[in-house]
């Protein structure tokens, strides 16, 4: 089969969680019996390593060090997210043999769909696709254990830190067995008031690489995260993950895995990040200070909390 489908080469970009909604695409691909090498252009270089040992790829590319020829391939895709396409179109324009692109509005509504649009180009059935997976297996760090809840309470800085959830420290202190994840830049809020968590708290803020850190929330007992990279590496390596949003949307991501719990405010204005972005708070990101520490308490299964 695989011989028959032949080789392509697969592009992917941009953000770690871009990444990852990316890779039902590179399953499907498997499925049907294509011999995929990846094209990493990250934000993050680290995380190439997320994508090692894993018996789908054949091989990971660095786009911004490895040469590659797409003469090599049967088909090359270029599964970039749009906000990123300017920066390869014009190659691609020399390239015969890409994959057309779906239309850019798709990206905004359902991104996993979006990427699958490509497999479907190429005849795979899409019509019953896997939820995004990492080949990570769990491997508990210091202070993770099966009763371990894992907090994630970064992400991106700038203005994306606005997906940063205020409660992290309370719900800590809530907790009894419980660890953080992250770098330092993680543990301050969206003003930039830094984080302090109660002693109790096991630190594994800048100990972890990026795929030591998707093990150990691999073996922990759940993942409590923002929309972040870290929040869709949980998900991703098949840990019970509540994934609090507020001012992004988490209908446009595509479908939830069944680990995953999806947690907001509810308020009318939110999301606003495609529109009067924080317009209707005044920059207060309203719908993430109401969401309580005792509504997410309240979401975890008791084994979570107790």
């Amino acid at each position: 089969m695989a011989q028959r489908a032949g080789a392509v080469l697969v592009h992917l970009a941009a953000g770690i969680g871009n990444l990852v909604l990316a890779t039902p695409l590179l399953l499907v691909l498997q499925r049907a019996g294509f011999v995929i090498d990846l094209l990493l252009d990250c934000d993050y270089p680290a995380a190439a390593a997320l994508f090692r040992d894993w018996g789908a790829v054949r091989r990971v590319l660095d786009g911004a060090r490895d040469a590659w020829s797409a003469e090599a391939y049967r088909h090359v895709i270029p599964a970039v997210p749009p906000f990123y396409w300017p920066r390869y179109a014009a190659r691609y324009a020399r390239v015969a043999h890409a994959v057309a692109r779906p239309p850019e509005a798709l990206f905004y509504q359902d991104e996993q769909g979006f990427y699958l649009r490509f497999a479907a180009t190429l005849g795979c059935d899409i019509a019953h696709p896997p939820a995004p997976f990492l080949p990570v297996p769990p491997d508990a760090a210091p202070g993770v254990t099966p009763s371990t809840v894992v907090l994630a309470p970064g992400c991106k800085t700038g203005e994306m830190a606005a997906k940063r959830w205020p409660g992290f420290v309370e719900l800590a202190a809530a907790l009894r067995d419980v660890a953080v994840v992250g770098t330092a830049d993680d543990l301050h809020d969206f003003a930039g008031a830094p984080m302090h968590f109660a002693p109790h708290a096991r630190m594994l803020v800048d100990r972890l690489g990026l795929r030591e850190a998707a093990a150990a929330m691999a073996a922990a007992r759940a993942v409590v995260a923002n929309d972040s990279g870290l929040g869709h590496i949980a998900a991703a390596v098949g840990a019970p993950t509540l994934l609090l949003f507020g001012p992004t949307p988490y209908a446009t991501l595509g479908r939830p895995a069944p680990n995953v719990t999806i947690l907001d405010a509810g308020l009318p204005c939110a999301p606003c990040w495609f529109g009067a972005r924080f317009a209707a708070c005044a920059g207060r990101i309203d719908c993430l200070r109401q969401l309580s520490v005792a509504q997410v308490l309240a979401a975890l299964p008791p084994a979570w909390s107790g």
